[in-house]
């Protein structure tokens, strides 16, 4: 069985190697911008997000956290994504609408990573790495491996369509499609689960070091 499942793997990203690139190409892009944004915004944006994040900080350390709230937010957030990359992979639209999320999911890290790191400098570096990157350790690569396998999907749809194959093969892929998604769906999972029992720890033992 493990062995069934590695080859099918490997026969999947060796077929979608360059879908992969291209969306792996698009997340770093939208890092990059997330992260160029917070150089060029207004100081009176900057003033209000650090407000909101002090506020946060304070509310970390001066209660317990609700890590099943924390899970059920980060649950609702990675897997609406993953619900609109499935649907619409099934749609031409699917084309357009996949790319933007794998570019919004890469600017709203590079967002929240840049203003760490320019608020705080280094110290606001190895928070980015424990509050935010420990999750995303498992969230990114799901996030990346959904998008990919939803494009590829979107664009085979396109070019069957031009050819005119029968519904049954339209059936087929999309049960297979699916199951990739399902399966990378478990990455994301598992980060969720991260960032609600395992990323409060890291936020409350820094919050002190950042001050």
């Amino acid at each position: 069985m493990l062995h069934k499942l590695r080859r099918w793997l490997f026969n999947h990203f060796r077929d979608n190697f360059l879908i992969y690139f291209i969306v792996t190409v698009l997340f770093c892009i939208g890092i990059i911008i997330g992260a160029v944004t917070i150089k060029v915004m207004e100081s009176e944006r900057i003033n209000s997000i650090m407000q909101f994040v002090n506020g946060l900080f304070k509310s970390i350390n001066s209660s317990d956290i609700n890590n099943v709230s924390v899970l059920k937010q980060s649950l609702i957030d990675n897997f609406k994504a993953i619900l609109l990359v499935w649907i619409s992979s099934a749609l031409i639209v699917g084309v357009i609408l996949v790319p933007a999320i794998i570019l919004f999911k890469g600017f709203a890290l590079g967002f929240s990573v840049g203003f760490f790191v320019n608020e705080f400098g280094f110290k606001g570096f190895l928070f980015s790495v424990l509050g935010i990157f420990s999750q995303n350790l498992f969230i990114i690569p799901g996030i990346i491996a959904i998008s990919s396998i939803g494009l590829a999907f979107s664009i085979n749809n396109i070019r069957k369509k031009k050819i005119r194959v029968k519904s049954n093969a339209f059936i087929s892929e999309f049960i297979n499609s699916s199951s990739f998604i399902a399966l990378f769906s478990v990455f994301v999972f598992i980060g969720c689960l991260i960032e609600a029992y395992l990323t409060p720890v890291f936020m409350k033992f820094f919050i002190d070091y950042l001050g």
